[in-house]
């Protein structure tokens, strides 16, 4: 009979035993097989507002597609295993015309072009792409300048309730877009946000031509007639002086029109919904039955017009107080500039489409026109919303996704001047099994309000058009925002004084993830590995062990390749637990059914394997894919 000293220290060696640590961590497949790191980030909790969990640089030359590397501005931060979403927010080719026509889209260019990649290797500012998906790994042609963001790949992801992750402010080369992969669940009560992150508003600019001269063009480069374009994807201001001009009334692309002089309103930016029967008109806010009797006697537009995209800014500056349901604008008596029909036009939708089937596109709004000054009161247009990816195995919480245009600041002290556009709403792809409780919104920006109070007045901004969400359930808001309005005395009968809303963008079903441009971990080997030890029946199962102080037991560590293929720098890493007499000189004894052996080269011991060892090439072939670790050690 055993006494009851060998029972305990029976019973503390099996514990012993069960906690013995064994871990394999994989370095690389064959050598030209590289993924994506599951998991690679961690598990994350966002307990702050305005959180940002991307890292963005830029492309320093053009990479074609079929490319498998790419040149970086800066690597830093970028390591092996890594997602890297290359977007590109702008590129597009425009009309140049001096017409309503100024901003048609003649070609997209790479503009809003995205996907995914893994990183298999960095050296200095290059950037080897993984190819397990693919032998030629980019899908689409980049310009030198597109960015590129870092996206984690958390094992798991909380928002916490009045926190928030969101992305940097587009600037012009980096930002605007938030992007996650998560590996296990989402949960999100707070909110994941690219709310006016997107393109920019005309900035706004204090000169402009005599008050009575009246300014027709829809493109010119000089500031004194009118005031800035929004940002598109057509490009910046300096982009628009190489087109004409960066001032007056034109939408460029999904850019809302700046204000023609002398003081009328920007027009808003937009982004989703069909470009079909756009004008740069938007919709006229008919809530009051009165203002369908103004609507109607505008002149270019009447009560019924609906125009898609961004909303129109509102009317010149007027210098009199007369009746806006009976006085059409034009009008001598009105005084100033004659309360002319001359604010920025609306921008135009775009065809969003995320998926790889069909012409994979996502984009930012578009960037609200600032409003016409020249007394320092005048505003810039509202920024676009950005753009929000988020791909996860499964979500909760009721949080939320943003996108939303922004509204720009209304008029300054002295208000006699015009404020600016609304800004377009921005896009949202969530890839999960269901949206859950998560709500979703993409919607354009107000336009700004003029704030004057006497009997002069001018023209509020236009409403930002509404964005584009995809999501399981189909579901998001992506509304116009509303006309500015304004509190002058002079036309209190109508308050919308000429400025309009922007119309609805859209929401979708989808896409599935296999048609999301990304490389998704496909296992190119399955690595078992167990762990017995002698005496035992196994390593969950040793009621009959038999062990007494001062006895031996010795562990086989065992590691199986099943395949599909040959793994190649797998890490094996065991670390005895307190209990045991294992000295780290204890020697390991290496055996390997492969050809030539995966053991590596010299003599193992306890310490080499508790610091990790890295085994060699190892088949997925039957009776030729393991490597054994054999060690022995004292019970104390």
């Amino acid at each position: 009979m055993r006494s009851r000293r060998q029972m305990n220290k029976r019973m503390r060696t099996r514990q012993a035993l069960i906690a013995a640590s064994v871990t394999l961590a994989v370095g690389a497949m064959s050598a030209d097989v590289h993924a994506r790191q599951i998991g690679k980030d961690g598990a994350f909790v966002a307990t702050a507002a305005n959180t940002v969990v991307n890292a963005y640089t830029t492309l320093t030359g053009a990479a074609a597609t079929g490319a498998t590397t790419i040149t970086v501005a800066s690597a830093a931060g970028i390591t092996a295993g890594d997602v890297l979403l290359v977007y590109q927010a702008q590129g597009a080719t425009i009309s140049t015309a001096n017409s309503s026509a100024y901003g048609a889209v003649t070609a997209l260019g790479n503009a809003g072009r995205y996907e995914f990649v893994s990183v298999a290797a960095v050296s200095g500012t290059t950037i080897t792409l993984g190819t397990v998906c693919d032998t030629t790994p980019l899908r689409f042609s980049y310009s030198s300048g597109a960015q590129v963001v870092r996206v984690p790949q958390y094992s798991s992801l909380t928002v916490n309730a009045g926190a928030s992750i969101v992305p940097n402010a587009w600037n012009g080369s980096t930002g605007g877009v938030v992007a996650a992969i998560v590996d296990g669940t989402a949960t999100i009560n707070g909110n994941v946000n690219a709310n006016a992150r997107g393109f920019r508003g005309g900035v706004l600019e204090n000169n402009t031509t005599a008050a009575g001269t009246d300014v027709t063009d829809y493109v010119a480069n000089a500031d004194t007639a009118g005031a800035q374009k929004g940002e598109s994807i057509a490009g910046s201001a300096t982009t628009y002086d190489g087109l004409g001009g960066r001032y007056n009334r034109g939408a460029p692309a999904n850019g809302g029109g700046g204000g023609n002089a002398h003081n009328a309103g920007g027009g808003g930016g937009a982004n989703g919904g069909s470009a079909v029967g756009w004008n740069g008109q938007g919709i006229p806010d008919t809530s009051v039955a009165g203002w369908v009797t103004a609507w109607n006697i505008d002149g270019t537009l009447t009560a019924t017009t609906n125009s898609p995209g961004g909303g129109r800014g509102g009317y010149t500056y007027a210098a009199s107080n007369q009746n806006a349901l009976t006085v059409a604008p034009g009008t001598a008596s009105w005084g100033g500039n004659q309360r002319r029909e001359r604010g920025g036009l609306g921008g135009r939708p775009l065809a969003n489409n995320p998926s790889t089937v069909g012409d994979t596109r996502l984009f930012f709004g578009g960037g609200g026109g600032a409003g016409d000054g020249n007394n320092g009161a005048a505003s810039s247009g509202a920024n676009g919303g950005g753009l929000v990816i988020l791909l996860a195995n499964a979500v909760a919480g009721n949080g939320s996704l943003q996108a939303n245009g922004g509204t720009p600041n209304p008029t300054s002290p002295g208000h006699n001047d015009a404020p600016g556009g609304g800004g377009g709403g921005g896009s949202i792809m969530l890839i999960a099994p269901s949206a859950g409780a998560l709500t979703f919104s993409a919607n354009g920006g107000n336009g700004g309000n003029q704030l004057i109070t006497n009997n002069e007045s001018e023209g509020p901004g236009g409403g930002g058009g509404g964005g584009f969400v995809a999501t399981p359930s189909g579901a998001g808001a992506v509304a116009g925002g509303g006309n500015g309005t304004t509190t002058s005395a002079a036309v209190t009968e109508f308050l919308p004084n000429g400025a309009t809303r922007g119309g609805s963008g859209n929401a979708t079903t989808g896409p599935a993830r296999s048609n999301v441009p990304i490389c998704d971990f496909t296992a190119a080997a399955n690595l078992a590995i167990t762990k017995t030890n002698t005496p035992a029946l196994g390593p969950d199962d040793q009621t009959a062990d038999t062990v007494v102080s001062g006895g031996t037991t010795t562990y086989s560590v065992v590691v199986t390749n099943t395949g599909p293929n040959a793994v190649n720098g797998a890490v094996v890493t065991d670390t005895p637990t307190a209990g045991l007499n294992c000295p780290p000189a204890t020697p390991v004894v290496c055996a390997s059914t492969a050809t030539p052996s995966a053991c590596p080269v010299g003599a193992l011991t306890v310490a080499n394997l508790a610091a990790g060892v890295v085994i060699g090439n190892l088949p997925a072939t039957a009776g030729a894919n393991t490597v054994t670790f054999t060690f022995t050690c004292t019970i104390p």
